[in-house]
């Protein structure tokens, strides 16, 4: 399994885990508050599964919101907190605190997944300080009329007491506003989105994982970062470098597991799946098909016969059944992407062509490609693939439209069109 090493697994899950099932509110189904050192505590949110995430992608498998509290001998700081409609009273209540108990917030990121909740905070405590980056505090008025945030300087330090946090810029980590905030003396990095991932665990760390958590997080991390860092690589890859140079002990990201038998895990699956952008990635192959009545996809099914003989894997993600999320993720880490849908009114099936104008938001490409589909009465999605790709910067091996279930020479033509990408792909 990709970047996941043998680990050992306690029996059960850890006593300090407290897990709570929400029903008052829509957003979230679960919540739970975990000790992660003497003074450090995970509040974590598990987001109801019906939802899109950041309006867009399908969560079937859930993810986690995760914030953190730091408390010092003399101060006690909050780092992010949690959408609208929720808060941490209860979290608190557990430790023996209150709001009023809380000297500082840090907002790595001011996404409202990690802050909406926040205007409902600020009524209790508006003159809190608030510690984050120049762009974050302008987005904090925007957001939340917060005015007179603290603007960090990197690698700029915060005492609480015993306990000392360092800022550490990361822009376009998603969002241009972002920072990791590193617990020293722990050598905890709360690196907010970076090293995140999509799918709900009852495990909280890398090493209490089950084979079955396992098995989603090798494909929900890639997914995940396919969705939502993809076009940001080389910032990742700026990223890793940073934070490489730290002495860091565990990663406690914003959504996902924490890490901390192997910390070196997670920041190198980060840096390859960052090194996709400009390539080299897996000798594998995506292929995006749609079909209507059947046409396209009987000649789809000899590809992956084809392919299978040839000993190379292809992931076939059917638009719109599967979805576009998916595609994405397997569209990333492929060096080919082939094509494969009908015409539709005298252009490319309409969700097809959705799908690869995600692709090319999300910056896919330099792929081997190829197009083919089945039309009837007019023909017209093998041009409009072509001015797709073109835009896309792909690699057009051909692009084939053919009548109804095409003759001996149409699947000839698209035999060899494939035959050329599984031989560029030796």
């Amino acid at each position: 399994m990709p970047f996941f090493q043998e680990v050992t697994f306690p029996k059960g899950l850890p006593e300090t885990a407290n897990y709570i099932e929400i029903k008052e509110m829509s957003i979230y189904h679960e919540r739970m508050k975990y000790s992660v050192t003497k003074n450090t505590s995970l509040f974590r949110y598990q987001y109801d599964k019906q939802k899109l995430f950041e309006g867009a992608w399908p969560i079937k498998d859930g993810v986690s919101v995760n914030a953190y509290l730091v408390q010092g001998s003399e101060k006690t700081a909050l780092i992010d907190y949690v959408e609208e409609g929720a808060s941490f009273d209860e979290e608190l209540k557990e430790l023996g605190l209150t709001v009023e108990d809380i000297d500082v917030l840090v907002l790595n990121h001011m996404e409202p997944d990690h802050t909406g909740g926040l205007r409902d905070f600020f009524k209790r405590r508006p003159d809190i300080p608030v510690y984050c980056t120049k762009i974050a505090s302008t987005e904090l008025i925007s957001l939340y009329d917060k005015k007179d945030a603290h603007v960090i300087k990197p690698m700029e330090e915060l005492d609480l007491g015993g306990a000392t946090l360092a800022f550490i810029p990361v822009p376009n980590v998603h969002w241009p506003d972002t920072m990791s905030t590193l617990y020293k003396e722990e050598g905890i990095l709360f690196s907010c989105d970076a090293f995140g991932a999509f799918g709900e665990t009852k495990s909280v760390y890398d090493d209490e994982l089950t084979e079955e958590e396992k098995n989603l997080l090798a494909t929900e991390t890639e997914r995940y970062y396919a969705n939502i860092v993809a076009p940001f690589s080389n910032f990742v890859l700026k990223a890793v470098d940073s934070v490489s140079a730290l002495d860091i002990k565990m990663v406690c990201p914003s959504h996902g597991i924490l890490w901390r038998k192997d910390v070196k895990c997670i920041i190198d699956w980060y840096k390859r799946l960052a090194t996709y952008f400009a390539g080299p990635r897996e000798k594998e192959i995506a292929m995006l098909l749609s079909s209507m009545y059947g046409n396209t996809k009987a000649l789809a099914d000899e590809l992956v016969k084809r392919a299978e003989e040839a000993g190379v894997k292809m992931h076939v993600v059917r638009i719109p059944d599967d979805g576009a999320s998916f595609l994405l993720e397997k569209a990333w880490r492929s060096e080919a992407l082939v094509v494969a849908a009908p015409t539709y009114e005298k252009a490319m099936f309409p969700e097809a062509v959705y799908a690869m104008d995600l692709l090319a938001r999300k910056g896919i490409k330099g792929r081997k490609s190829m197009f083919f589909g089945s039309s009837l009465w007019s023909g017209g999605a093998a041009a409009e693939y072509k001015g797709l790709a073109e835009k896309m910067g792909l690699e057009v091996v051909d692009a084939i439209d053919y009548r109804g279930v095409g003759t001996e020479a149409d699947r000839a033509k698209v035999f060899a069109a494939f035959d050329q990408i599984l031989e560029a792909l030796k």
